[in-house]
Order: C-alpha cells, then sequence, then structure tokens
C-alpha cells in the first residue's frame, strides 16, 4: 500500500494582522484638546528635562560651526527647518510616555521591546532618509541659483539673499520644495510613530494608518502639521533652545491626536 506524502506545511506568517481601524471626524478644537492634555503630561512627566542636555550642545555645535565656517552659513537654516521632518521621530518617546500614563499596566521597555523596536527602526530610518534628501535638494537648489550667481558677491551673505534676484530664486524655490516634502512627511507620518507602539503593525501598515488618516480627516490634518511646523520653526529660530518645551508637548500631544482620531 502507497501512503501519499502529505504536503508541507506552510510556515506561519510573522506579519501583523491589521485589524479593521475606524476614523473619528476631527474638528480643529481637538488640536487644542491634544496640545493642552500634551502640556499636563509635560507638567506630569517633566519630559522638558529630559532634552536639555541634548539641546544646548547641538545648538552650539550648530551656530559655532556657522559663525567658524561662513561658507557653511547657507546651510543653516535648511538644517534647521529640517528639524520639522524628524520631528515625528524626534517626539516618539515622548508619544510613549504620554501611551504609558494611559496604560499604567505597560512599562516603557515592554513599549520599546521586539517586535515593536524593529518597526520603530525601519520607520525612523525612512523619516532620516527624507531629511537628509531635504538637506541634499536644499544644497542643489543653493548651487544653481545665490552660490552660482555673481550678483552682490561682496555683500553679506543675508543681504544677497533678500536683494538679489538669485536670492529670490532661492527662496522661492527652496519654500515651494519643502512644502513637498513637509507634505510626504505629514501624510506618512501624522499618527504612524503612535501606531506602531500601540498596535502589532509593521512599519508599512503603521504608515497606511497615517495615510488613511490624513484622507479621512484632511482639513484636520494639513492644520495640525502646520502647529507642528510652527511650534518647530519656533524652537528653530530660539536657537534650538525651545525646542525644550516645544518637541515634548508635540510628542505628547501626538498621541492624544492618535488615541482620539482612531479606534
Amino acid at each position: 500500500m502507497t501512503i501519499a506524502a502529505s504536503p508541507a506545511a506552510s510556515p506561519p506568517s510573522t506579519k501583523p494582522s491589521l485589524t479593521p481601524i475606524h476614523y473619528r471626524r476631527m474638528s480643529l478644537s481637538d488640536i487644542r484638546d491634544a496640545l493642552a492634555a500634551g502640556w499636563d503630561d509635560l507638567r506630569q512627566s517633566r519630559t522638558d528635562a529630559l532634552l536639555i542636555a541634548a539641546i544646548l550642545p547641538l545648538a552650539g555645535l550648530i551656530f559655532a560651526a556657522a559663525f567658524i565656517v561662513q561658507a557653511f552659513l547657507p546651510f543653516v537654516f535648511p538644517l534647521l527647518a529640517g528639524f520639522a521632518l524628524l520631528g515625528p521621530m524626534a517626539t516618539l518617546y515622548f508619544a510613549a510616555l504620554s501611551r504609558q500614563r494611559d496604560h499604567d499596566d505597560e512599562s516603557i521597555s515592554v513599549i520599546f521591546a521586539e517586535p515593536r523596536i524593529q518597526e520603530i527602526q525601519r520607520l525612523a530610518g525612512a523619516t532620516i532618509l527624507i531629511f537628509f534628501s531635504w538637506n541634499m535638494s536644499a544644497a542643489i537648489i543653493y548651487l544653481l541659483t545665490l552660490g552660482s550667481s555673481d550678483e552682490n558677491a561682496s555683500a553679506p551673505f543675508f543681504a544677497r539673499v533678500f536683494t538679489t534676484h538669485a536670492g529670490w530664486e532661492l527662496i522661492i524655490i527652496g519654500c515651494a520644495v519643502g512644502a513637498v516634502f513637509a507634505f510626504v512627511t505629514l501624510a506618512i507620518s501624522v499618527i504612524s510613530f503612535p501606531a506602531v507602539i500601540d498596535r502589532p503593525v509593521t512599519a508599512f501598515q503603521a504608515v497606511k494608518i497615517s495615510m488613511e488618516a490624513m484622507h479621512h480627516n484632511p482639513v484636520f490634518v494639513l492644520a495640525w502639521g502646520a502647529v507642528v511646523a510652527a511650534g518647530l520653526i519656533f524652537g528653530a529660530v530660539t536657537f534650538l533652545l525651545g525646542m525644550v518645551v516645544v518637541l515634548p508637548v508635540l510628542g505628547h500631544a501626538t498621541w492624544h491626536v492618535y488615541k482620539k482620531m482612531t479606534y
């Protein structure tokens, strides 16, 4: 008697299954509520203290480089503006602390344990890639506009930016390209980092959640993105010192935006 061999069992899939996610309709007043909740988390956790040791040396390094090496000056603004692209990644830890306050039974070490940490790293890698792509684009724009122009060549850098045709080309093209980078970053990361620390999802699935959230609440997400950008720009123009408060508040608030928007 011949016994037919049974087909080999396929290995179990390691890809997390994405449970159905529903999106609430958000209003602009929810931005105020999220920021208020983020401020409350900051007061309770005192997370602003975590940034002081990191922000002060970084600010000193950037501005000392611009002062000592004048050729670095044209790249200071793109570098500081690029911090807005890193915002979702930079505020991840604060979102995790807010999640911990909502889930008293789970520690930070659990939130950042395997396999979550791998997906967080993938999201962070994509964010860093966007950041470097923006700075490379900004450098190319500068070299093709003001950097290759002889107009008012002996004038100070900022005078050339605002008083020459090439300088205004730099401003207009740079802002337009920067807006594209900002929009893409907002779409893929508005709630992707909170999603990946809260649900058993891959980085790709977290990005999909974020893009669907923008599809369901475009006005809210664009307004939230404007608030985040304004906060990060304020932090940048204050020689990064404003980031000591801005980053924790936005990070904590992002968790509350995610929590209220999805169920």
